[in-house]
């Protein structure tokens, strides 16, 4: 074997597994150049309609979006599943990249917010359709002893466009307007479908497909998987508590509480998100050549648990500390995205055990119907969020949030 080879056997590549990751890079990219900063545009654009609170009608359009996508995701999931095992992955991921377009058209031509967040579900399924496609490829075509690198390759392809994406996007939308992240966006969706057809002409069904009732896939879920599946329903409660949330929290903080410019405020949001994908990254190679040796994965996973919970509270909490400490509010916020991009330790671990807790011949739609399953368990998370955040504020809202993520984590740990 020649040292290429061996390097790309190391690491779990195949020419399956790199069009699988050429085109999530693309996707990714696509929509993280945009999504971080749809609070923000939802909230001028609220102001321009004569919303009395924009920032507060920001966030109930945020929580609307969340949970209309949360729903559709879980649908997304499951036909996903379902299209990888009848049509291929090839396919799977052609169909994954058609609604953006529609999406796309819909925000650039859109002013009112609800016809924006509309947009922004089309845009935002590409995902759900794909996911099962991407684990079906790596569950059939690498190795077990190598699926857990092959993960977290496909963790760094992923976490790319998250490092990237907000970084242009925050000093595109500061100092163009949000209608250039929209247009960069379609470049590379574009680009994307260019890739599809050249990388991934091979990845087609190998056999007529078996047709299991998904009762019996959901019967025949191991223990450990039902374990899994029960603490991330918790932990993404208070991922969506957080997620969509957080950029308009922090740009909000630091122009009314530290007098930062709008300008100034949305690009270090861009660099912060930056700094989280950048530390995610550094994690994904050393961890997933440690679970590989490893005799379990529990303590991984069980830290990402940890970390998802942490991560609204230090939002509230550090940059108070900081501030109070003398030193600058950034720094309270870099810690804090830090740790959250530590939070992905465990997830080419628990990405390694999903794929191979169903039998092949129903691997792809297991695993959707898992990830259907979570997303329609925590659908109402973002509602919520928005809801408190009228009611009680950001601040009470994230605590909240944090509280729920270490419920879920004491249950992963303690119900075994």
């Amino acid at each position: 074997m020649s040292k290429r080879a061996a390097a790309a056997d190391w690491l779990g590549l195949n020419r399956a597994t790199l069009g699988v990751l050429a085109v999530i890079f693309c996707l990714g990219l696509s929509e993280e150049l945009w999504s971080d900063f749809l609070s923000l545009h939802l909230r001028d654009r609220a102001a321009a309609s004569g919303a009395a609170d924009a920032v507060a009608s920001a966030a109930i359009y945020m929580g609307l979006v969340a949970f209309a996508k949360n729903i559709l995701e879980g649908i997304a999931y499951i036909a996903g599943g379902t299209m990888a095992h009848r049509l291929g992955a090839r396919v799977a991921l052609a169909i994954s990249a058609a609604p953006m377009a529609i999406g796309f058209a819909i925000m650039l031509l859109s002013r009112h917010p609800m016809a924006i967040a509309a947009g922004a579900l089309l845009l935002t399924n590409w995902e759900p359709l794909s996911v099962p496609a991407t684990f079906e490829v790596v569950g059939s075509e690498v190795r077990k002893e190598r699926r857990t690198i092959a993960f977290a390759m496909q963790s760094i392809n992923k976490r790319l466009p998250k490092m990237i994406g907000p970084a242009i996007g925050g000093l595109a939308i500061g100092a163009v307007g949000y209608w250039l992240n929209l247009t960069l966006a379609m470049v590379f969706l574009g680009l994307s479908v260019i890739v599809q057809l050249v990388l991934t002409n091979r990845m087609r069904p190998k056999a007529v497909p078996e047709h299991v009732p998904f009762r019996e896939i959901l019967r025949s879920m191991p223990r450990e998987l039902r374990l899994l599946l029960r603490a991330e329903i918790f932990i993404r409660w208070v991922d969506w508590f957080a997620r969509d949330f957080a950029v308009l929290y922090v740009v909000n903080l630091l122009v009314t509480r530290y007098g930062w410019t709008e300008r100034a405020a949305a690009a270090t949001a861009g660099y912060l998100l930056a700094v989280m994908a950048a530390t995610a990254l550094a994690t994904y190679v050393p961890v997933a050549k440690l679970v590989d040796r490893s005799d379990s994965p529990q303590p991984f996973i069980g830290l990402t648990f940890i970390l998802f919970a942490l991560f609204p509270i230090c939002l509230v909490v550090l940059p108070k500390v900081a501030d109070r400490a003398g030193v600058p509010v950034i720094a309270g916020l870099v810690m804090t995205y830090v740790l959250n991009g530590l939070r992905e330790i465990g997830e080419p671990a628990r990405k390694a055990l999903i794929s191979g807790g169903f039998p092949p011949n129903v691997r792809a739609r297991g695993i959707g119907l898992y990830w259907g399953l979570r997303s329609f368990a925590f659908c109402p998370a973002p509602l919520v969020a928005a809801w408190l955040w009228t009611i009680v504020g950001p601040d009470v809202t994230f605590l909240i949030g944090g509280a729920i993520g270490l419920a879920g984590t004491s249950l992963y740990f303690f119900r075994r």
